[in-house]
């Protein structure tokens, strides 16, 4: 959105006391890392405008007058997959002048198809769950918060 502030107070607006809020923007550790790997017009209009570390989205969700209830870093493998992406179509010279999400569509390359396998191969070992949620703390693609506009007289 364009300006986060009024949208998270219009949410706060509306919202009855005790109502809960599942929020997501991208994290901003996947995103830092992104950054020269994706065309440039991933971070313009219409697509990611702001980049969020968690403090700055934690004040932003706050300053709107909502409680965070719980906090959860995910989607490691799709953070991955996205710089795997733009770099298998700088590598095949192709150029990204359009919003990620319209260019998105199969047939992927084959380092896509061959990550996914991998990745599966992964999660079906007796380790693959707990690998997963240290990646997903390390490189998530997404913060989601889920918060709650207070009770009334609390």
């Amino acid at each position: 959105v364009d300006d986060p502030h009024a949208a998270l107070a219009e949410l706060y607006r509306v919202g009855q006391p005790g109502a809960l809020y599942l929020l997501a923007v991208p994290h901003a550790r996947s995103e830092q890392l992104q950054q020269g790997i994706a065309p440039d017009g991933h971070f313009a209009p219409p697509n990611h405008r702001h980049i969020f570390d968690e403090e700055r989205f934690t004040t932003l969700i706050q300053a709107a007058g909502l409680e965070i209830v719980s906090r959860h870093d995910f989607g490691f493998y799709w953070a991955f997959w996205m710089m795997l992406y733009w770099a298998s179509f700088q590598a095949e010279g192709k150029q990204l002048d359009a919003a990620t999400h319209d260019l998105i569509a199969p047939p992927y390359p084959a380092l896509l198809d061959n990550w996914a396998s991998l990745w599966q191969q992964l999660l079906h070992l007796p380790a693959g769950p707990e690998i997963k949620q240290r990646l997903d703390a390390l490189l998530p693609k997404s913060q989601i918060v889920v918060a709650r506009k207070p009770l009334a007289g609390s």
